[in-house]
């Protein structure tokens, strides 16, 4: 009977602690950094772009910029664009709920103002920051915790894109 009771405690010890900690909502703000690697965002001549992304969980908004970079040229003369997430000044809005499908992650959905898409290749040289033409683009990302909170995984749910948040 003495070694049924020591099983079962052993049994019972190790389910306990396989179980997915309930963190708390992300509080503070996170920046971090998407790279873009697809020839639709850089452009067909080569190139490449990235997001500078922050999140502010206690404000539920973000700010950020889409950079763009060219292949060609001399190394000092390779920025070709930088494109605002946030065209026409209204800020942008972040929604933060729990994750549902993946334990102790969240899920943030926002809305960035992004670069029409146009048949012709838009000439993107000398272009202004903000105050764009743009087309609204609903995103959806998981956030996954790592180091206790003090980073997190980006993942793009509604696109294929990838990074990092570290937070400040």
């Amino acid at each position: 009977m003495y070694r049924l009771v020591i099983i079962f405690a052993l049994l019972h010890a190790n389910f306990a602690a396989s179980a997915v900690p309930v963190l708390p909502l992300p509080a503070g703000s996170c920046s971090g950094l998407i790279p873009l690697d697809s020839p639709q965002v850089a452009g067909d001549g080569g190139g490449a772009a990235n997001i500078s992304l922050v999140l502010d969980f206690d404000d539920q908004s973000a700010h950020g910029a889409i950079i763009y970079f060219s292949t060609e040229g001399p190394d000092d003369d390779r920025l070709v664009a930088q494109w605002s997430l946030d065209q026409d000044g209204s800020g942008i809005t972040i929604d933060l709920v729990r994750d549902q499908l993946v334990p102790a992650s969240f899920i943030v959905s926002l809305t960035i103002d992004l670069n029409p898409g146009d048949s012709d290749e838009r000439d993107l040289e000398g272009l202004q920051p903000t105050g764009n033409e743009y087309v609204p683009l609903n995103v959806v990302l998981r956030l996954l915790p790592t180091s206790g909170g003090v980073n997190y995984i980006i993942q793009g749910v509604s696109t294929p894109i990838h990074g990092f948040c570290n937070v400040l």
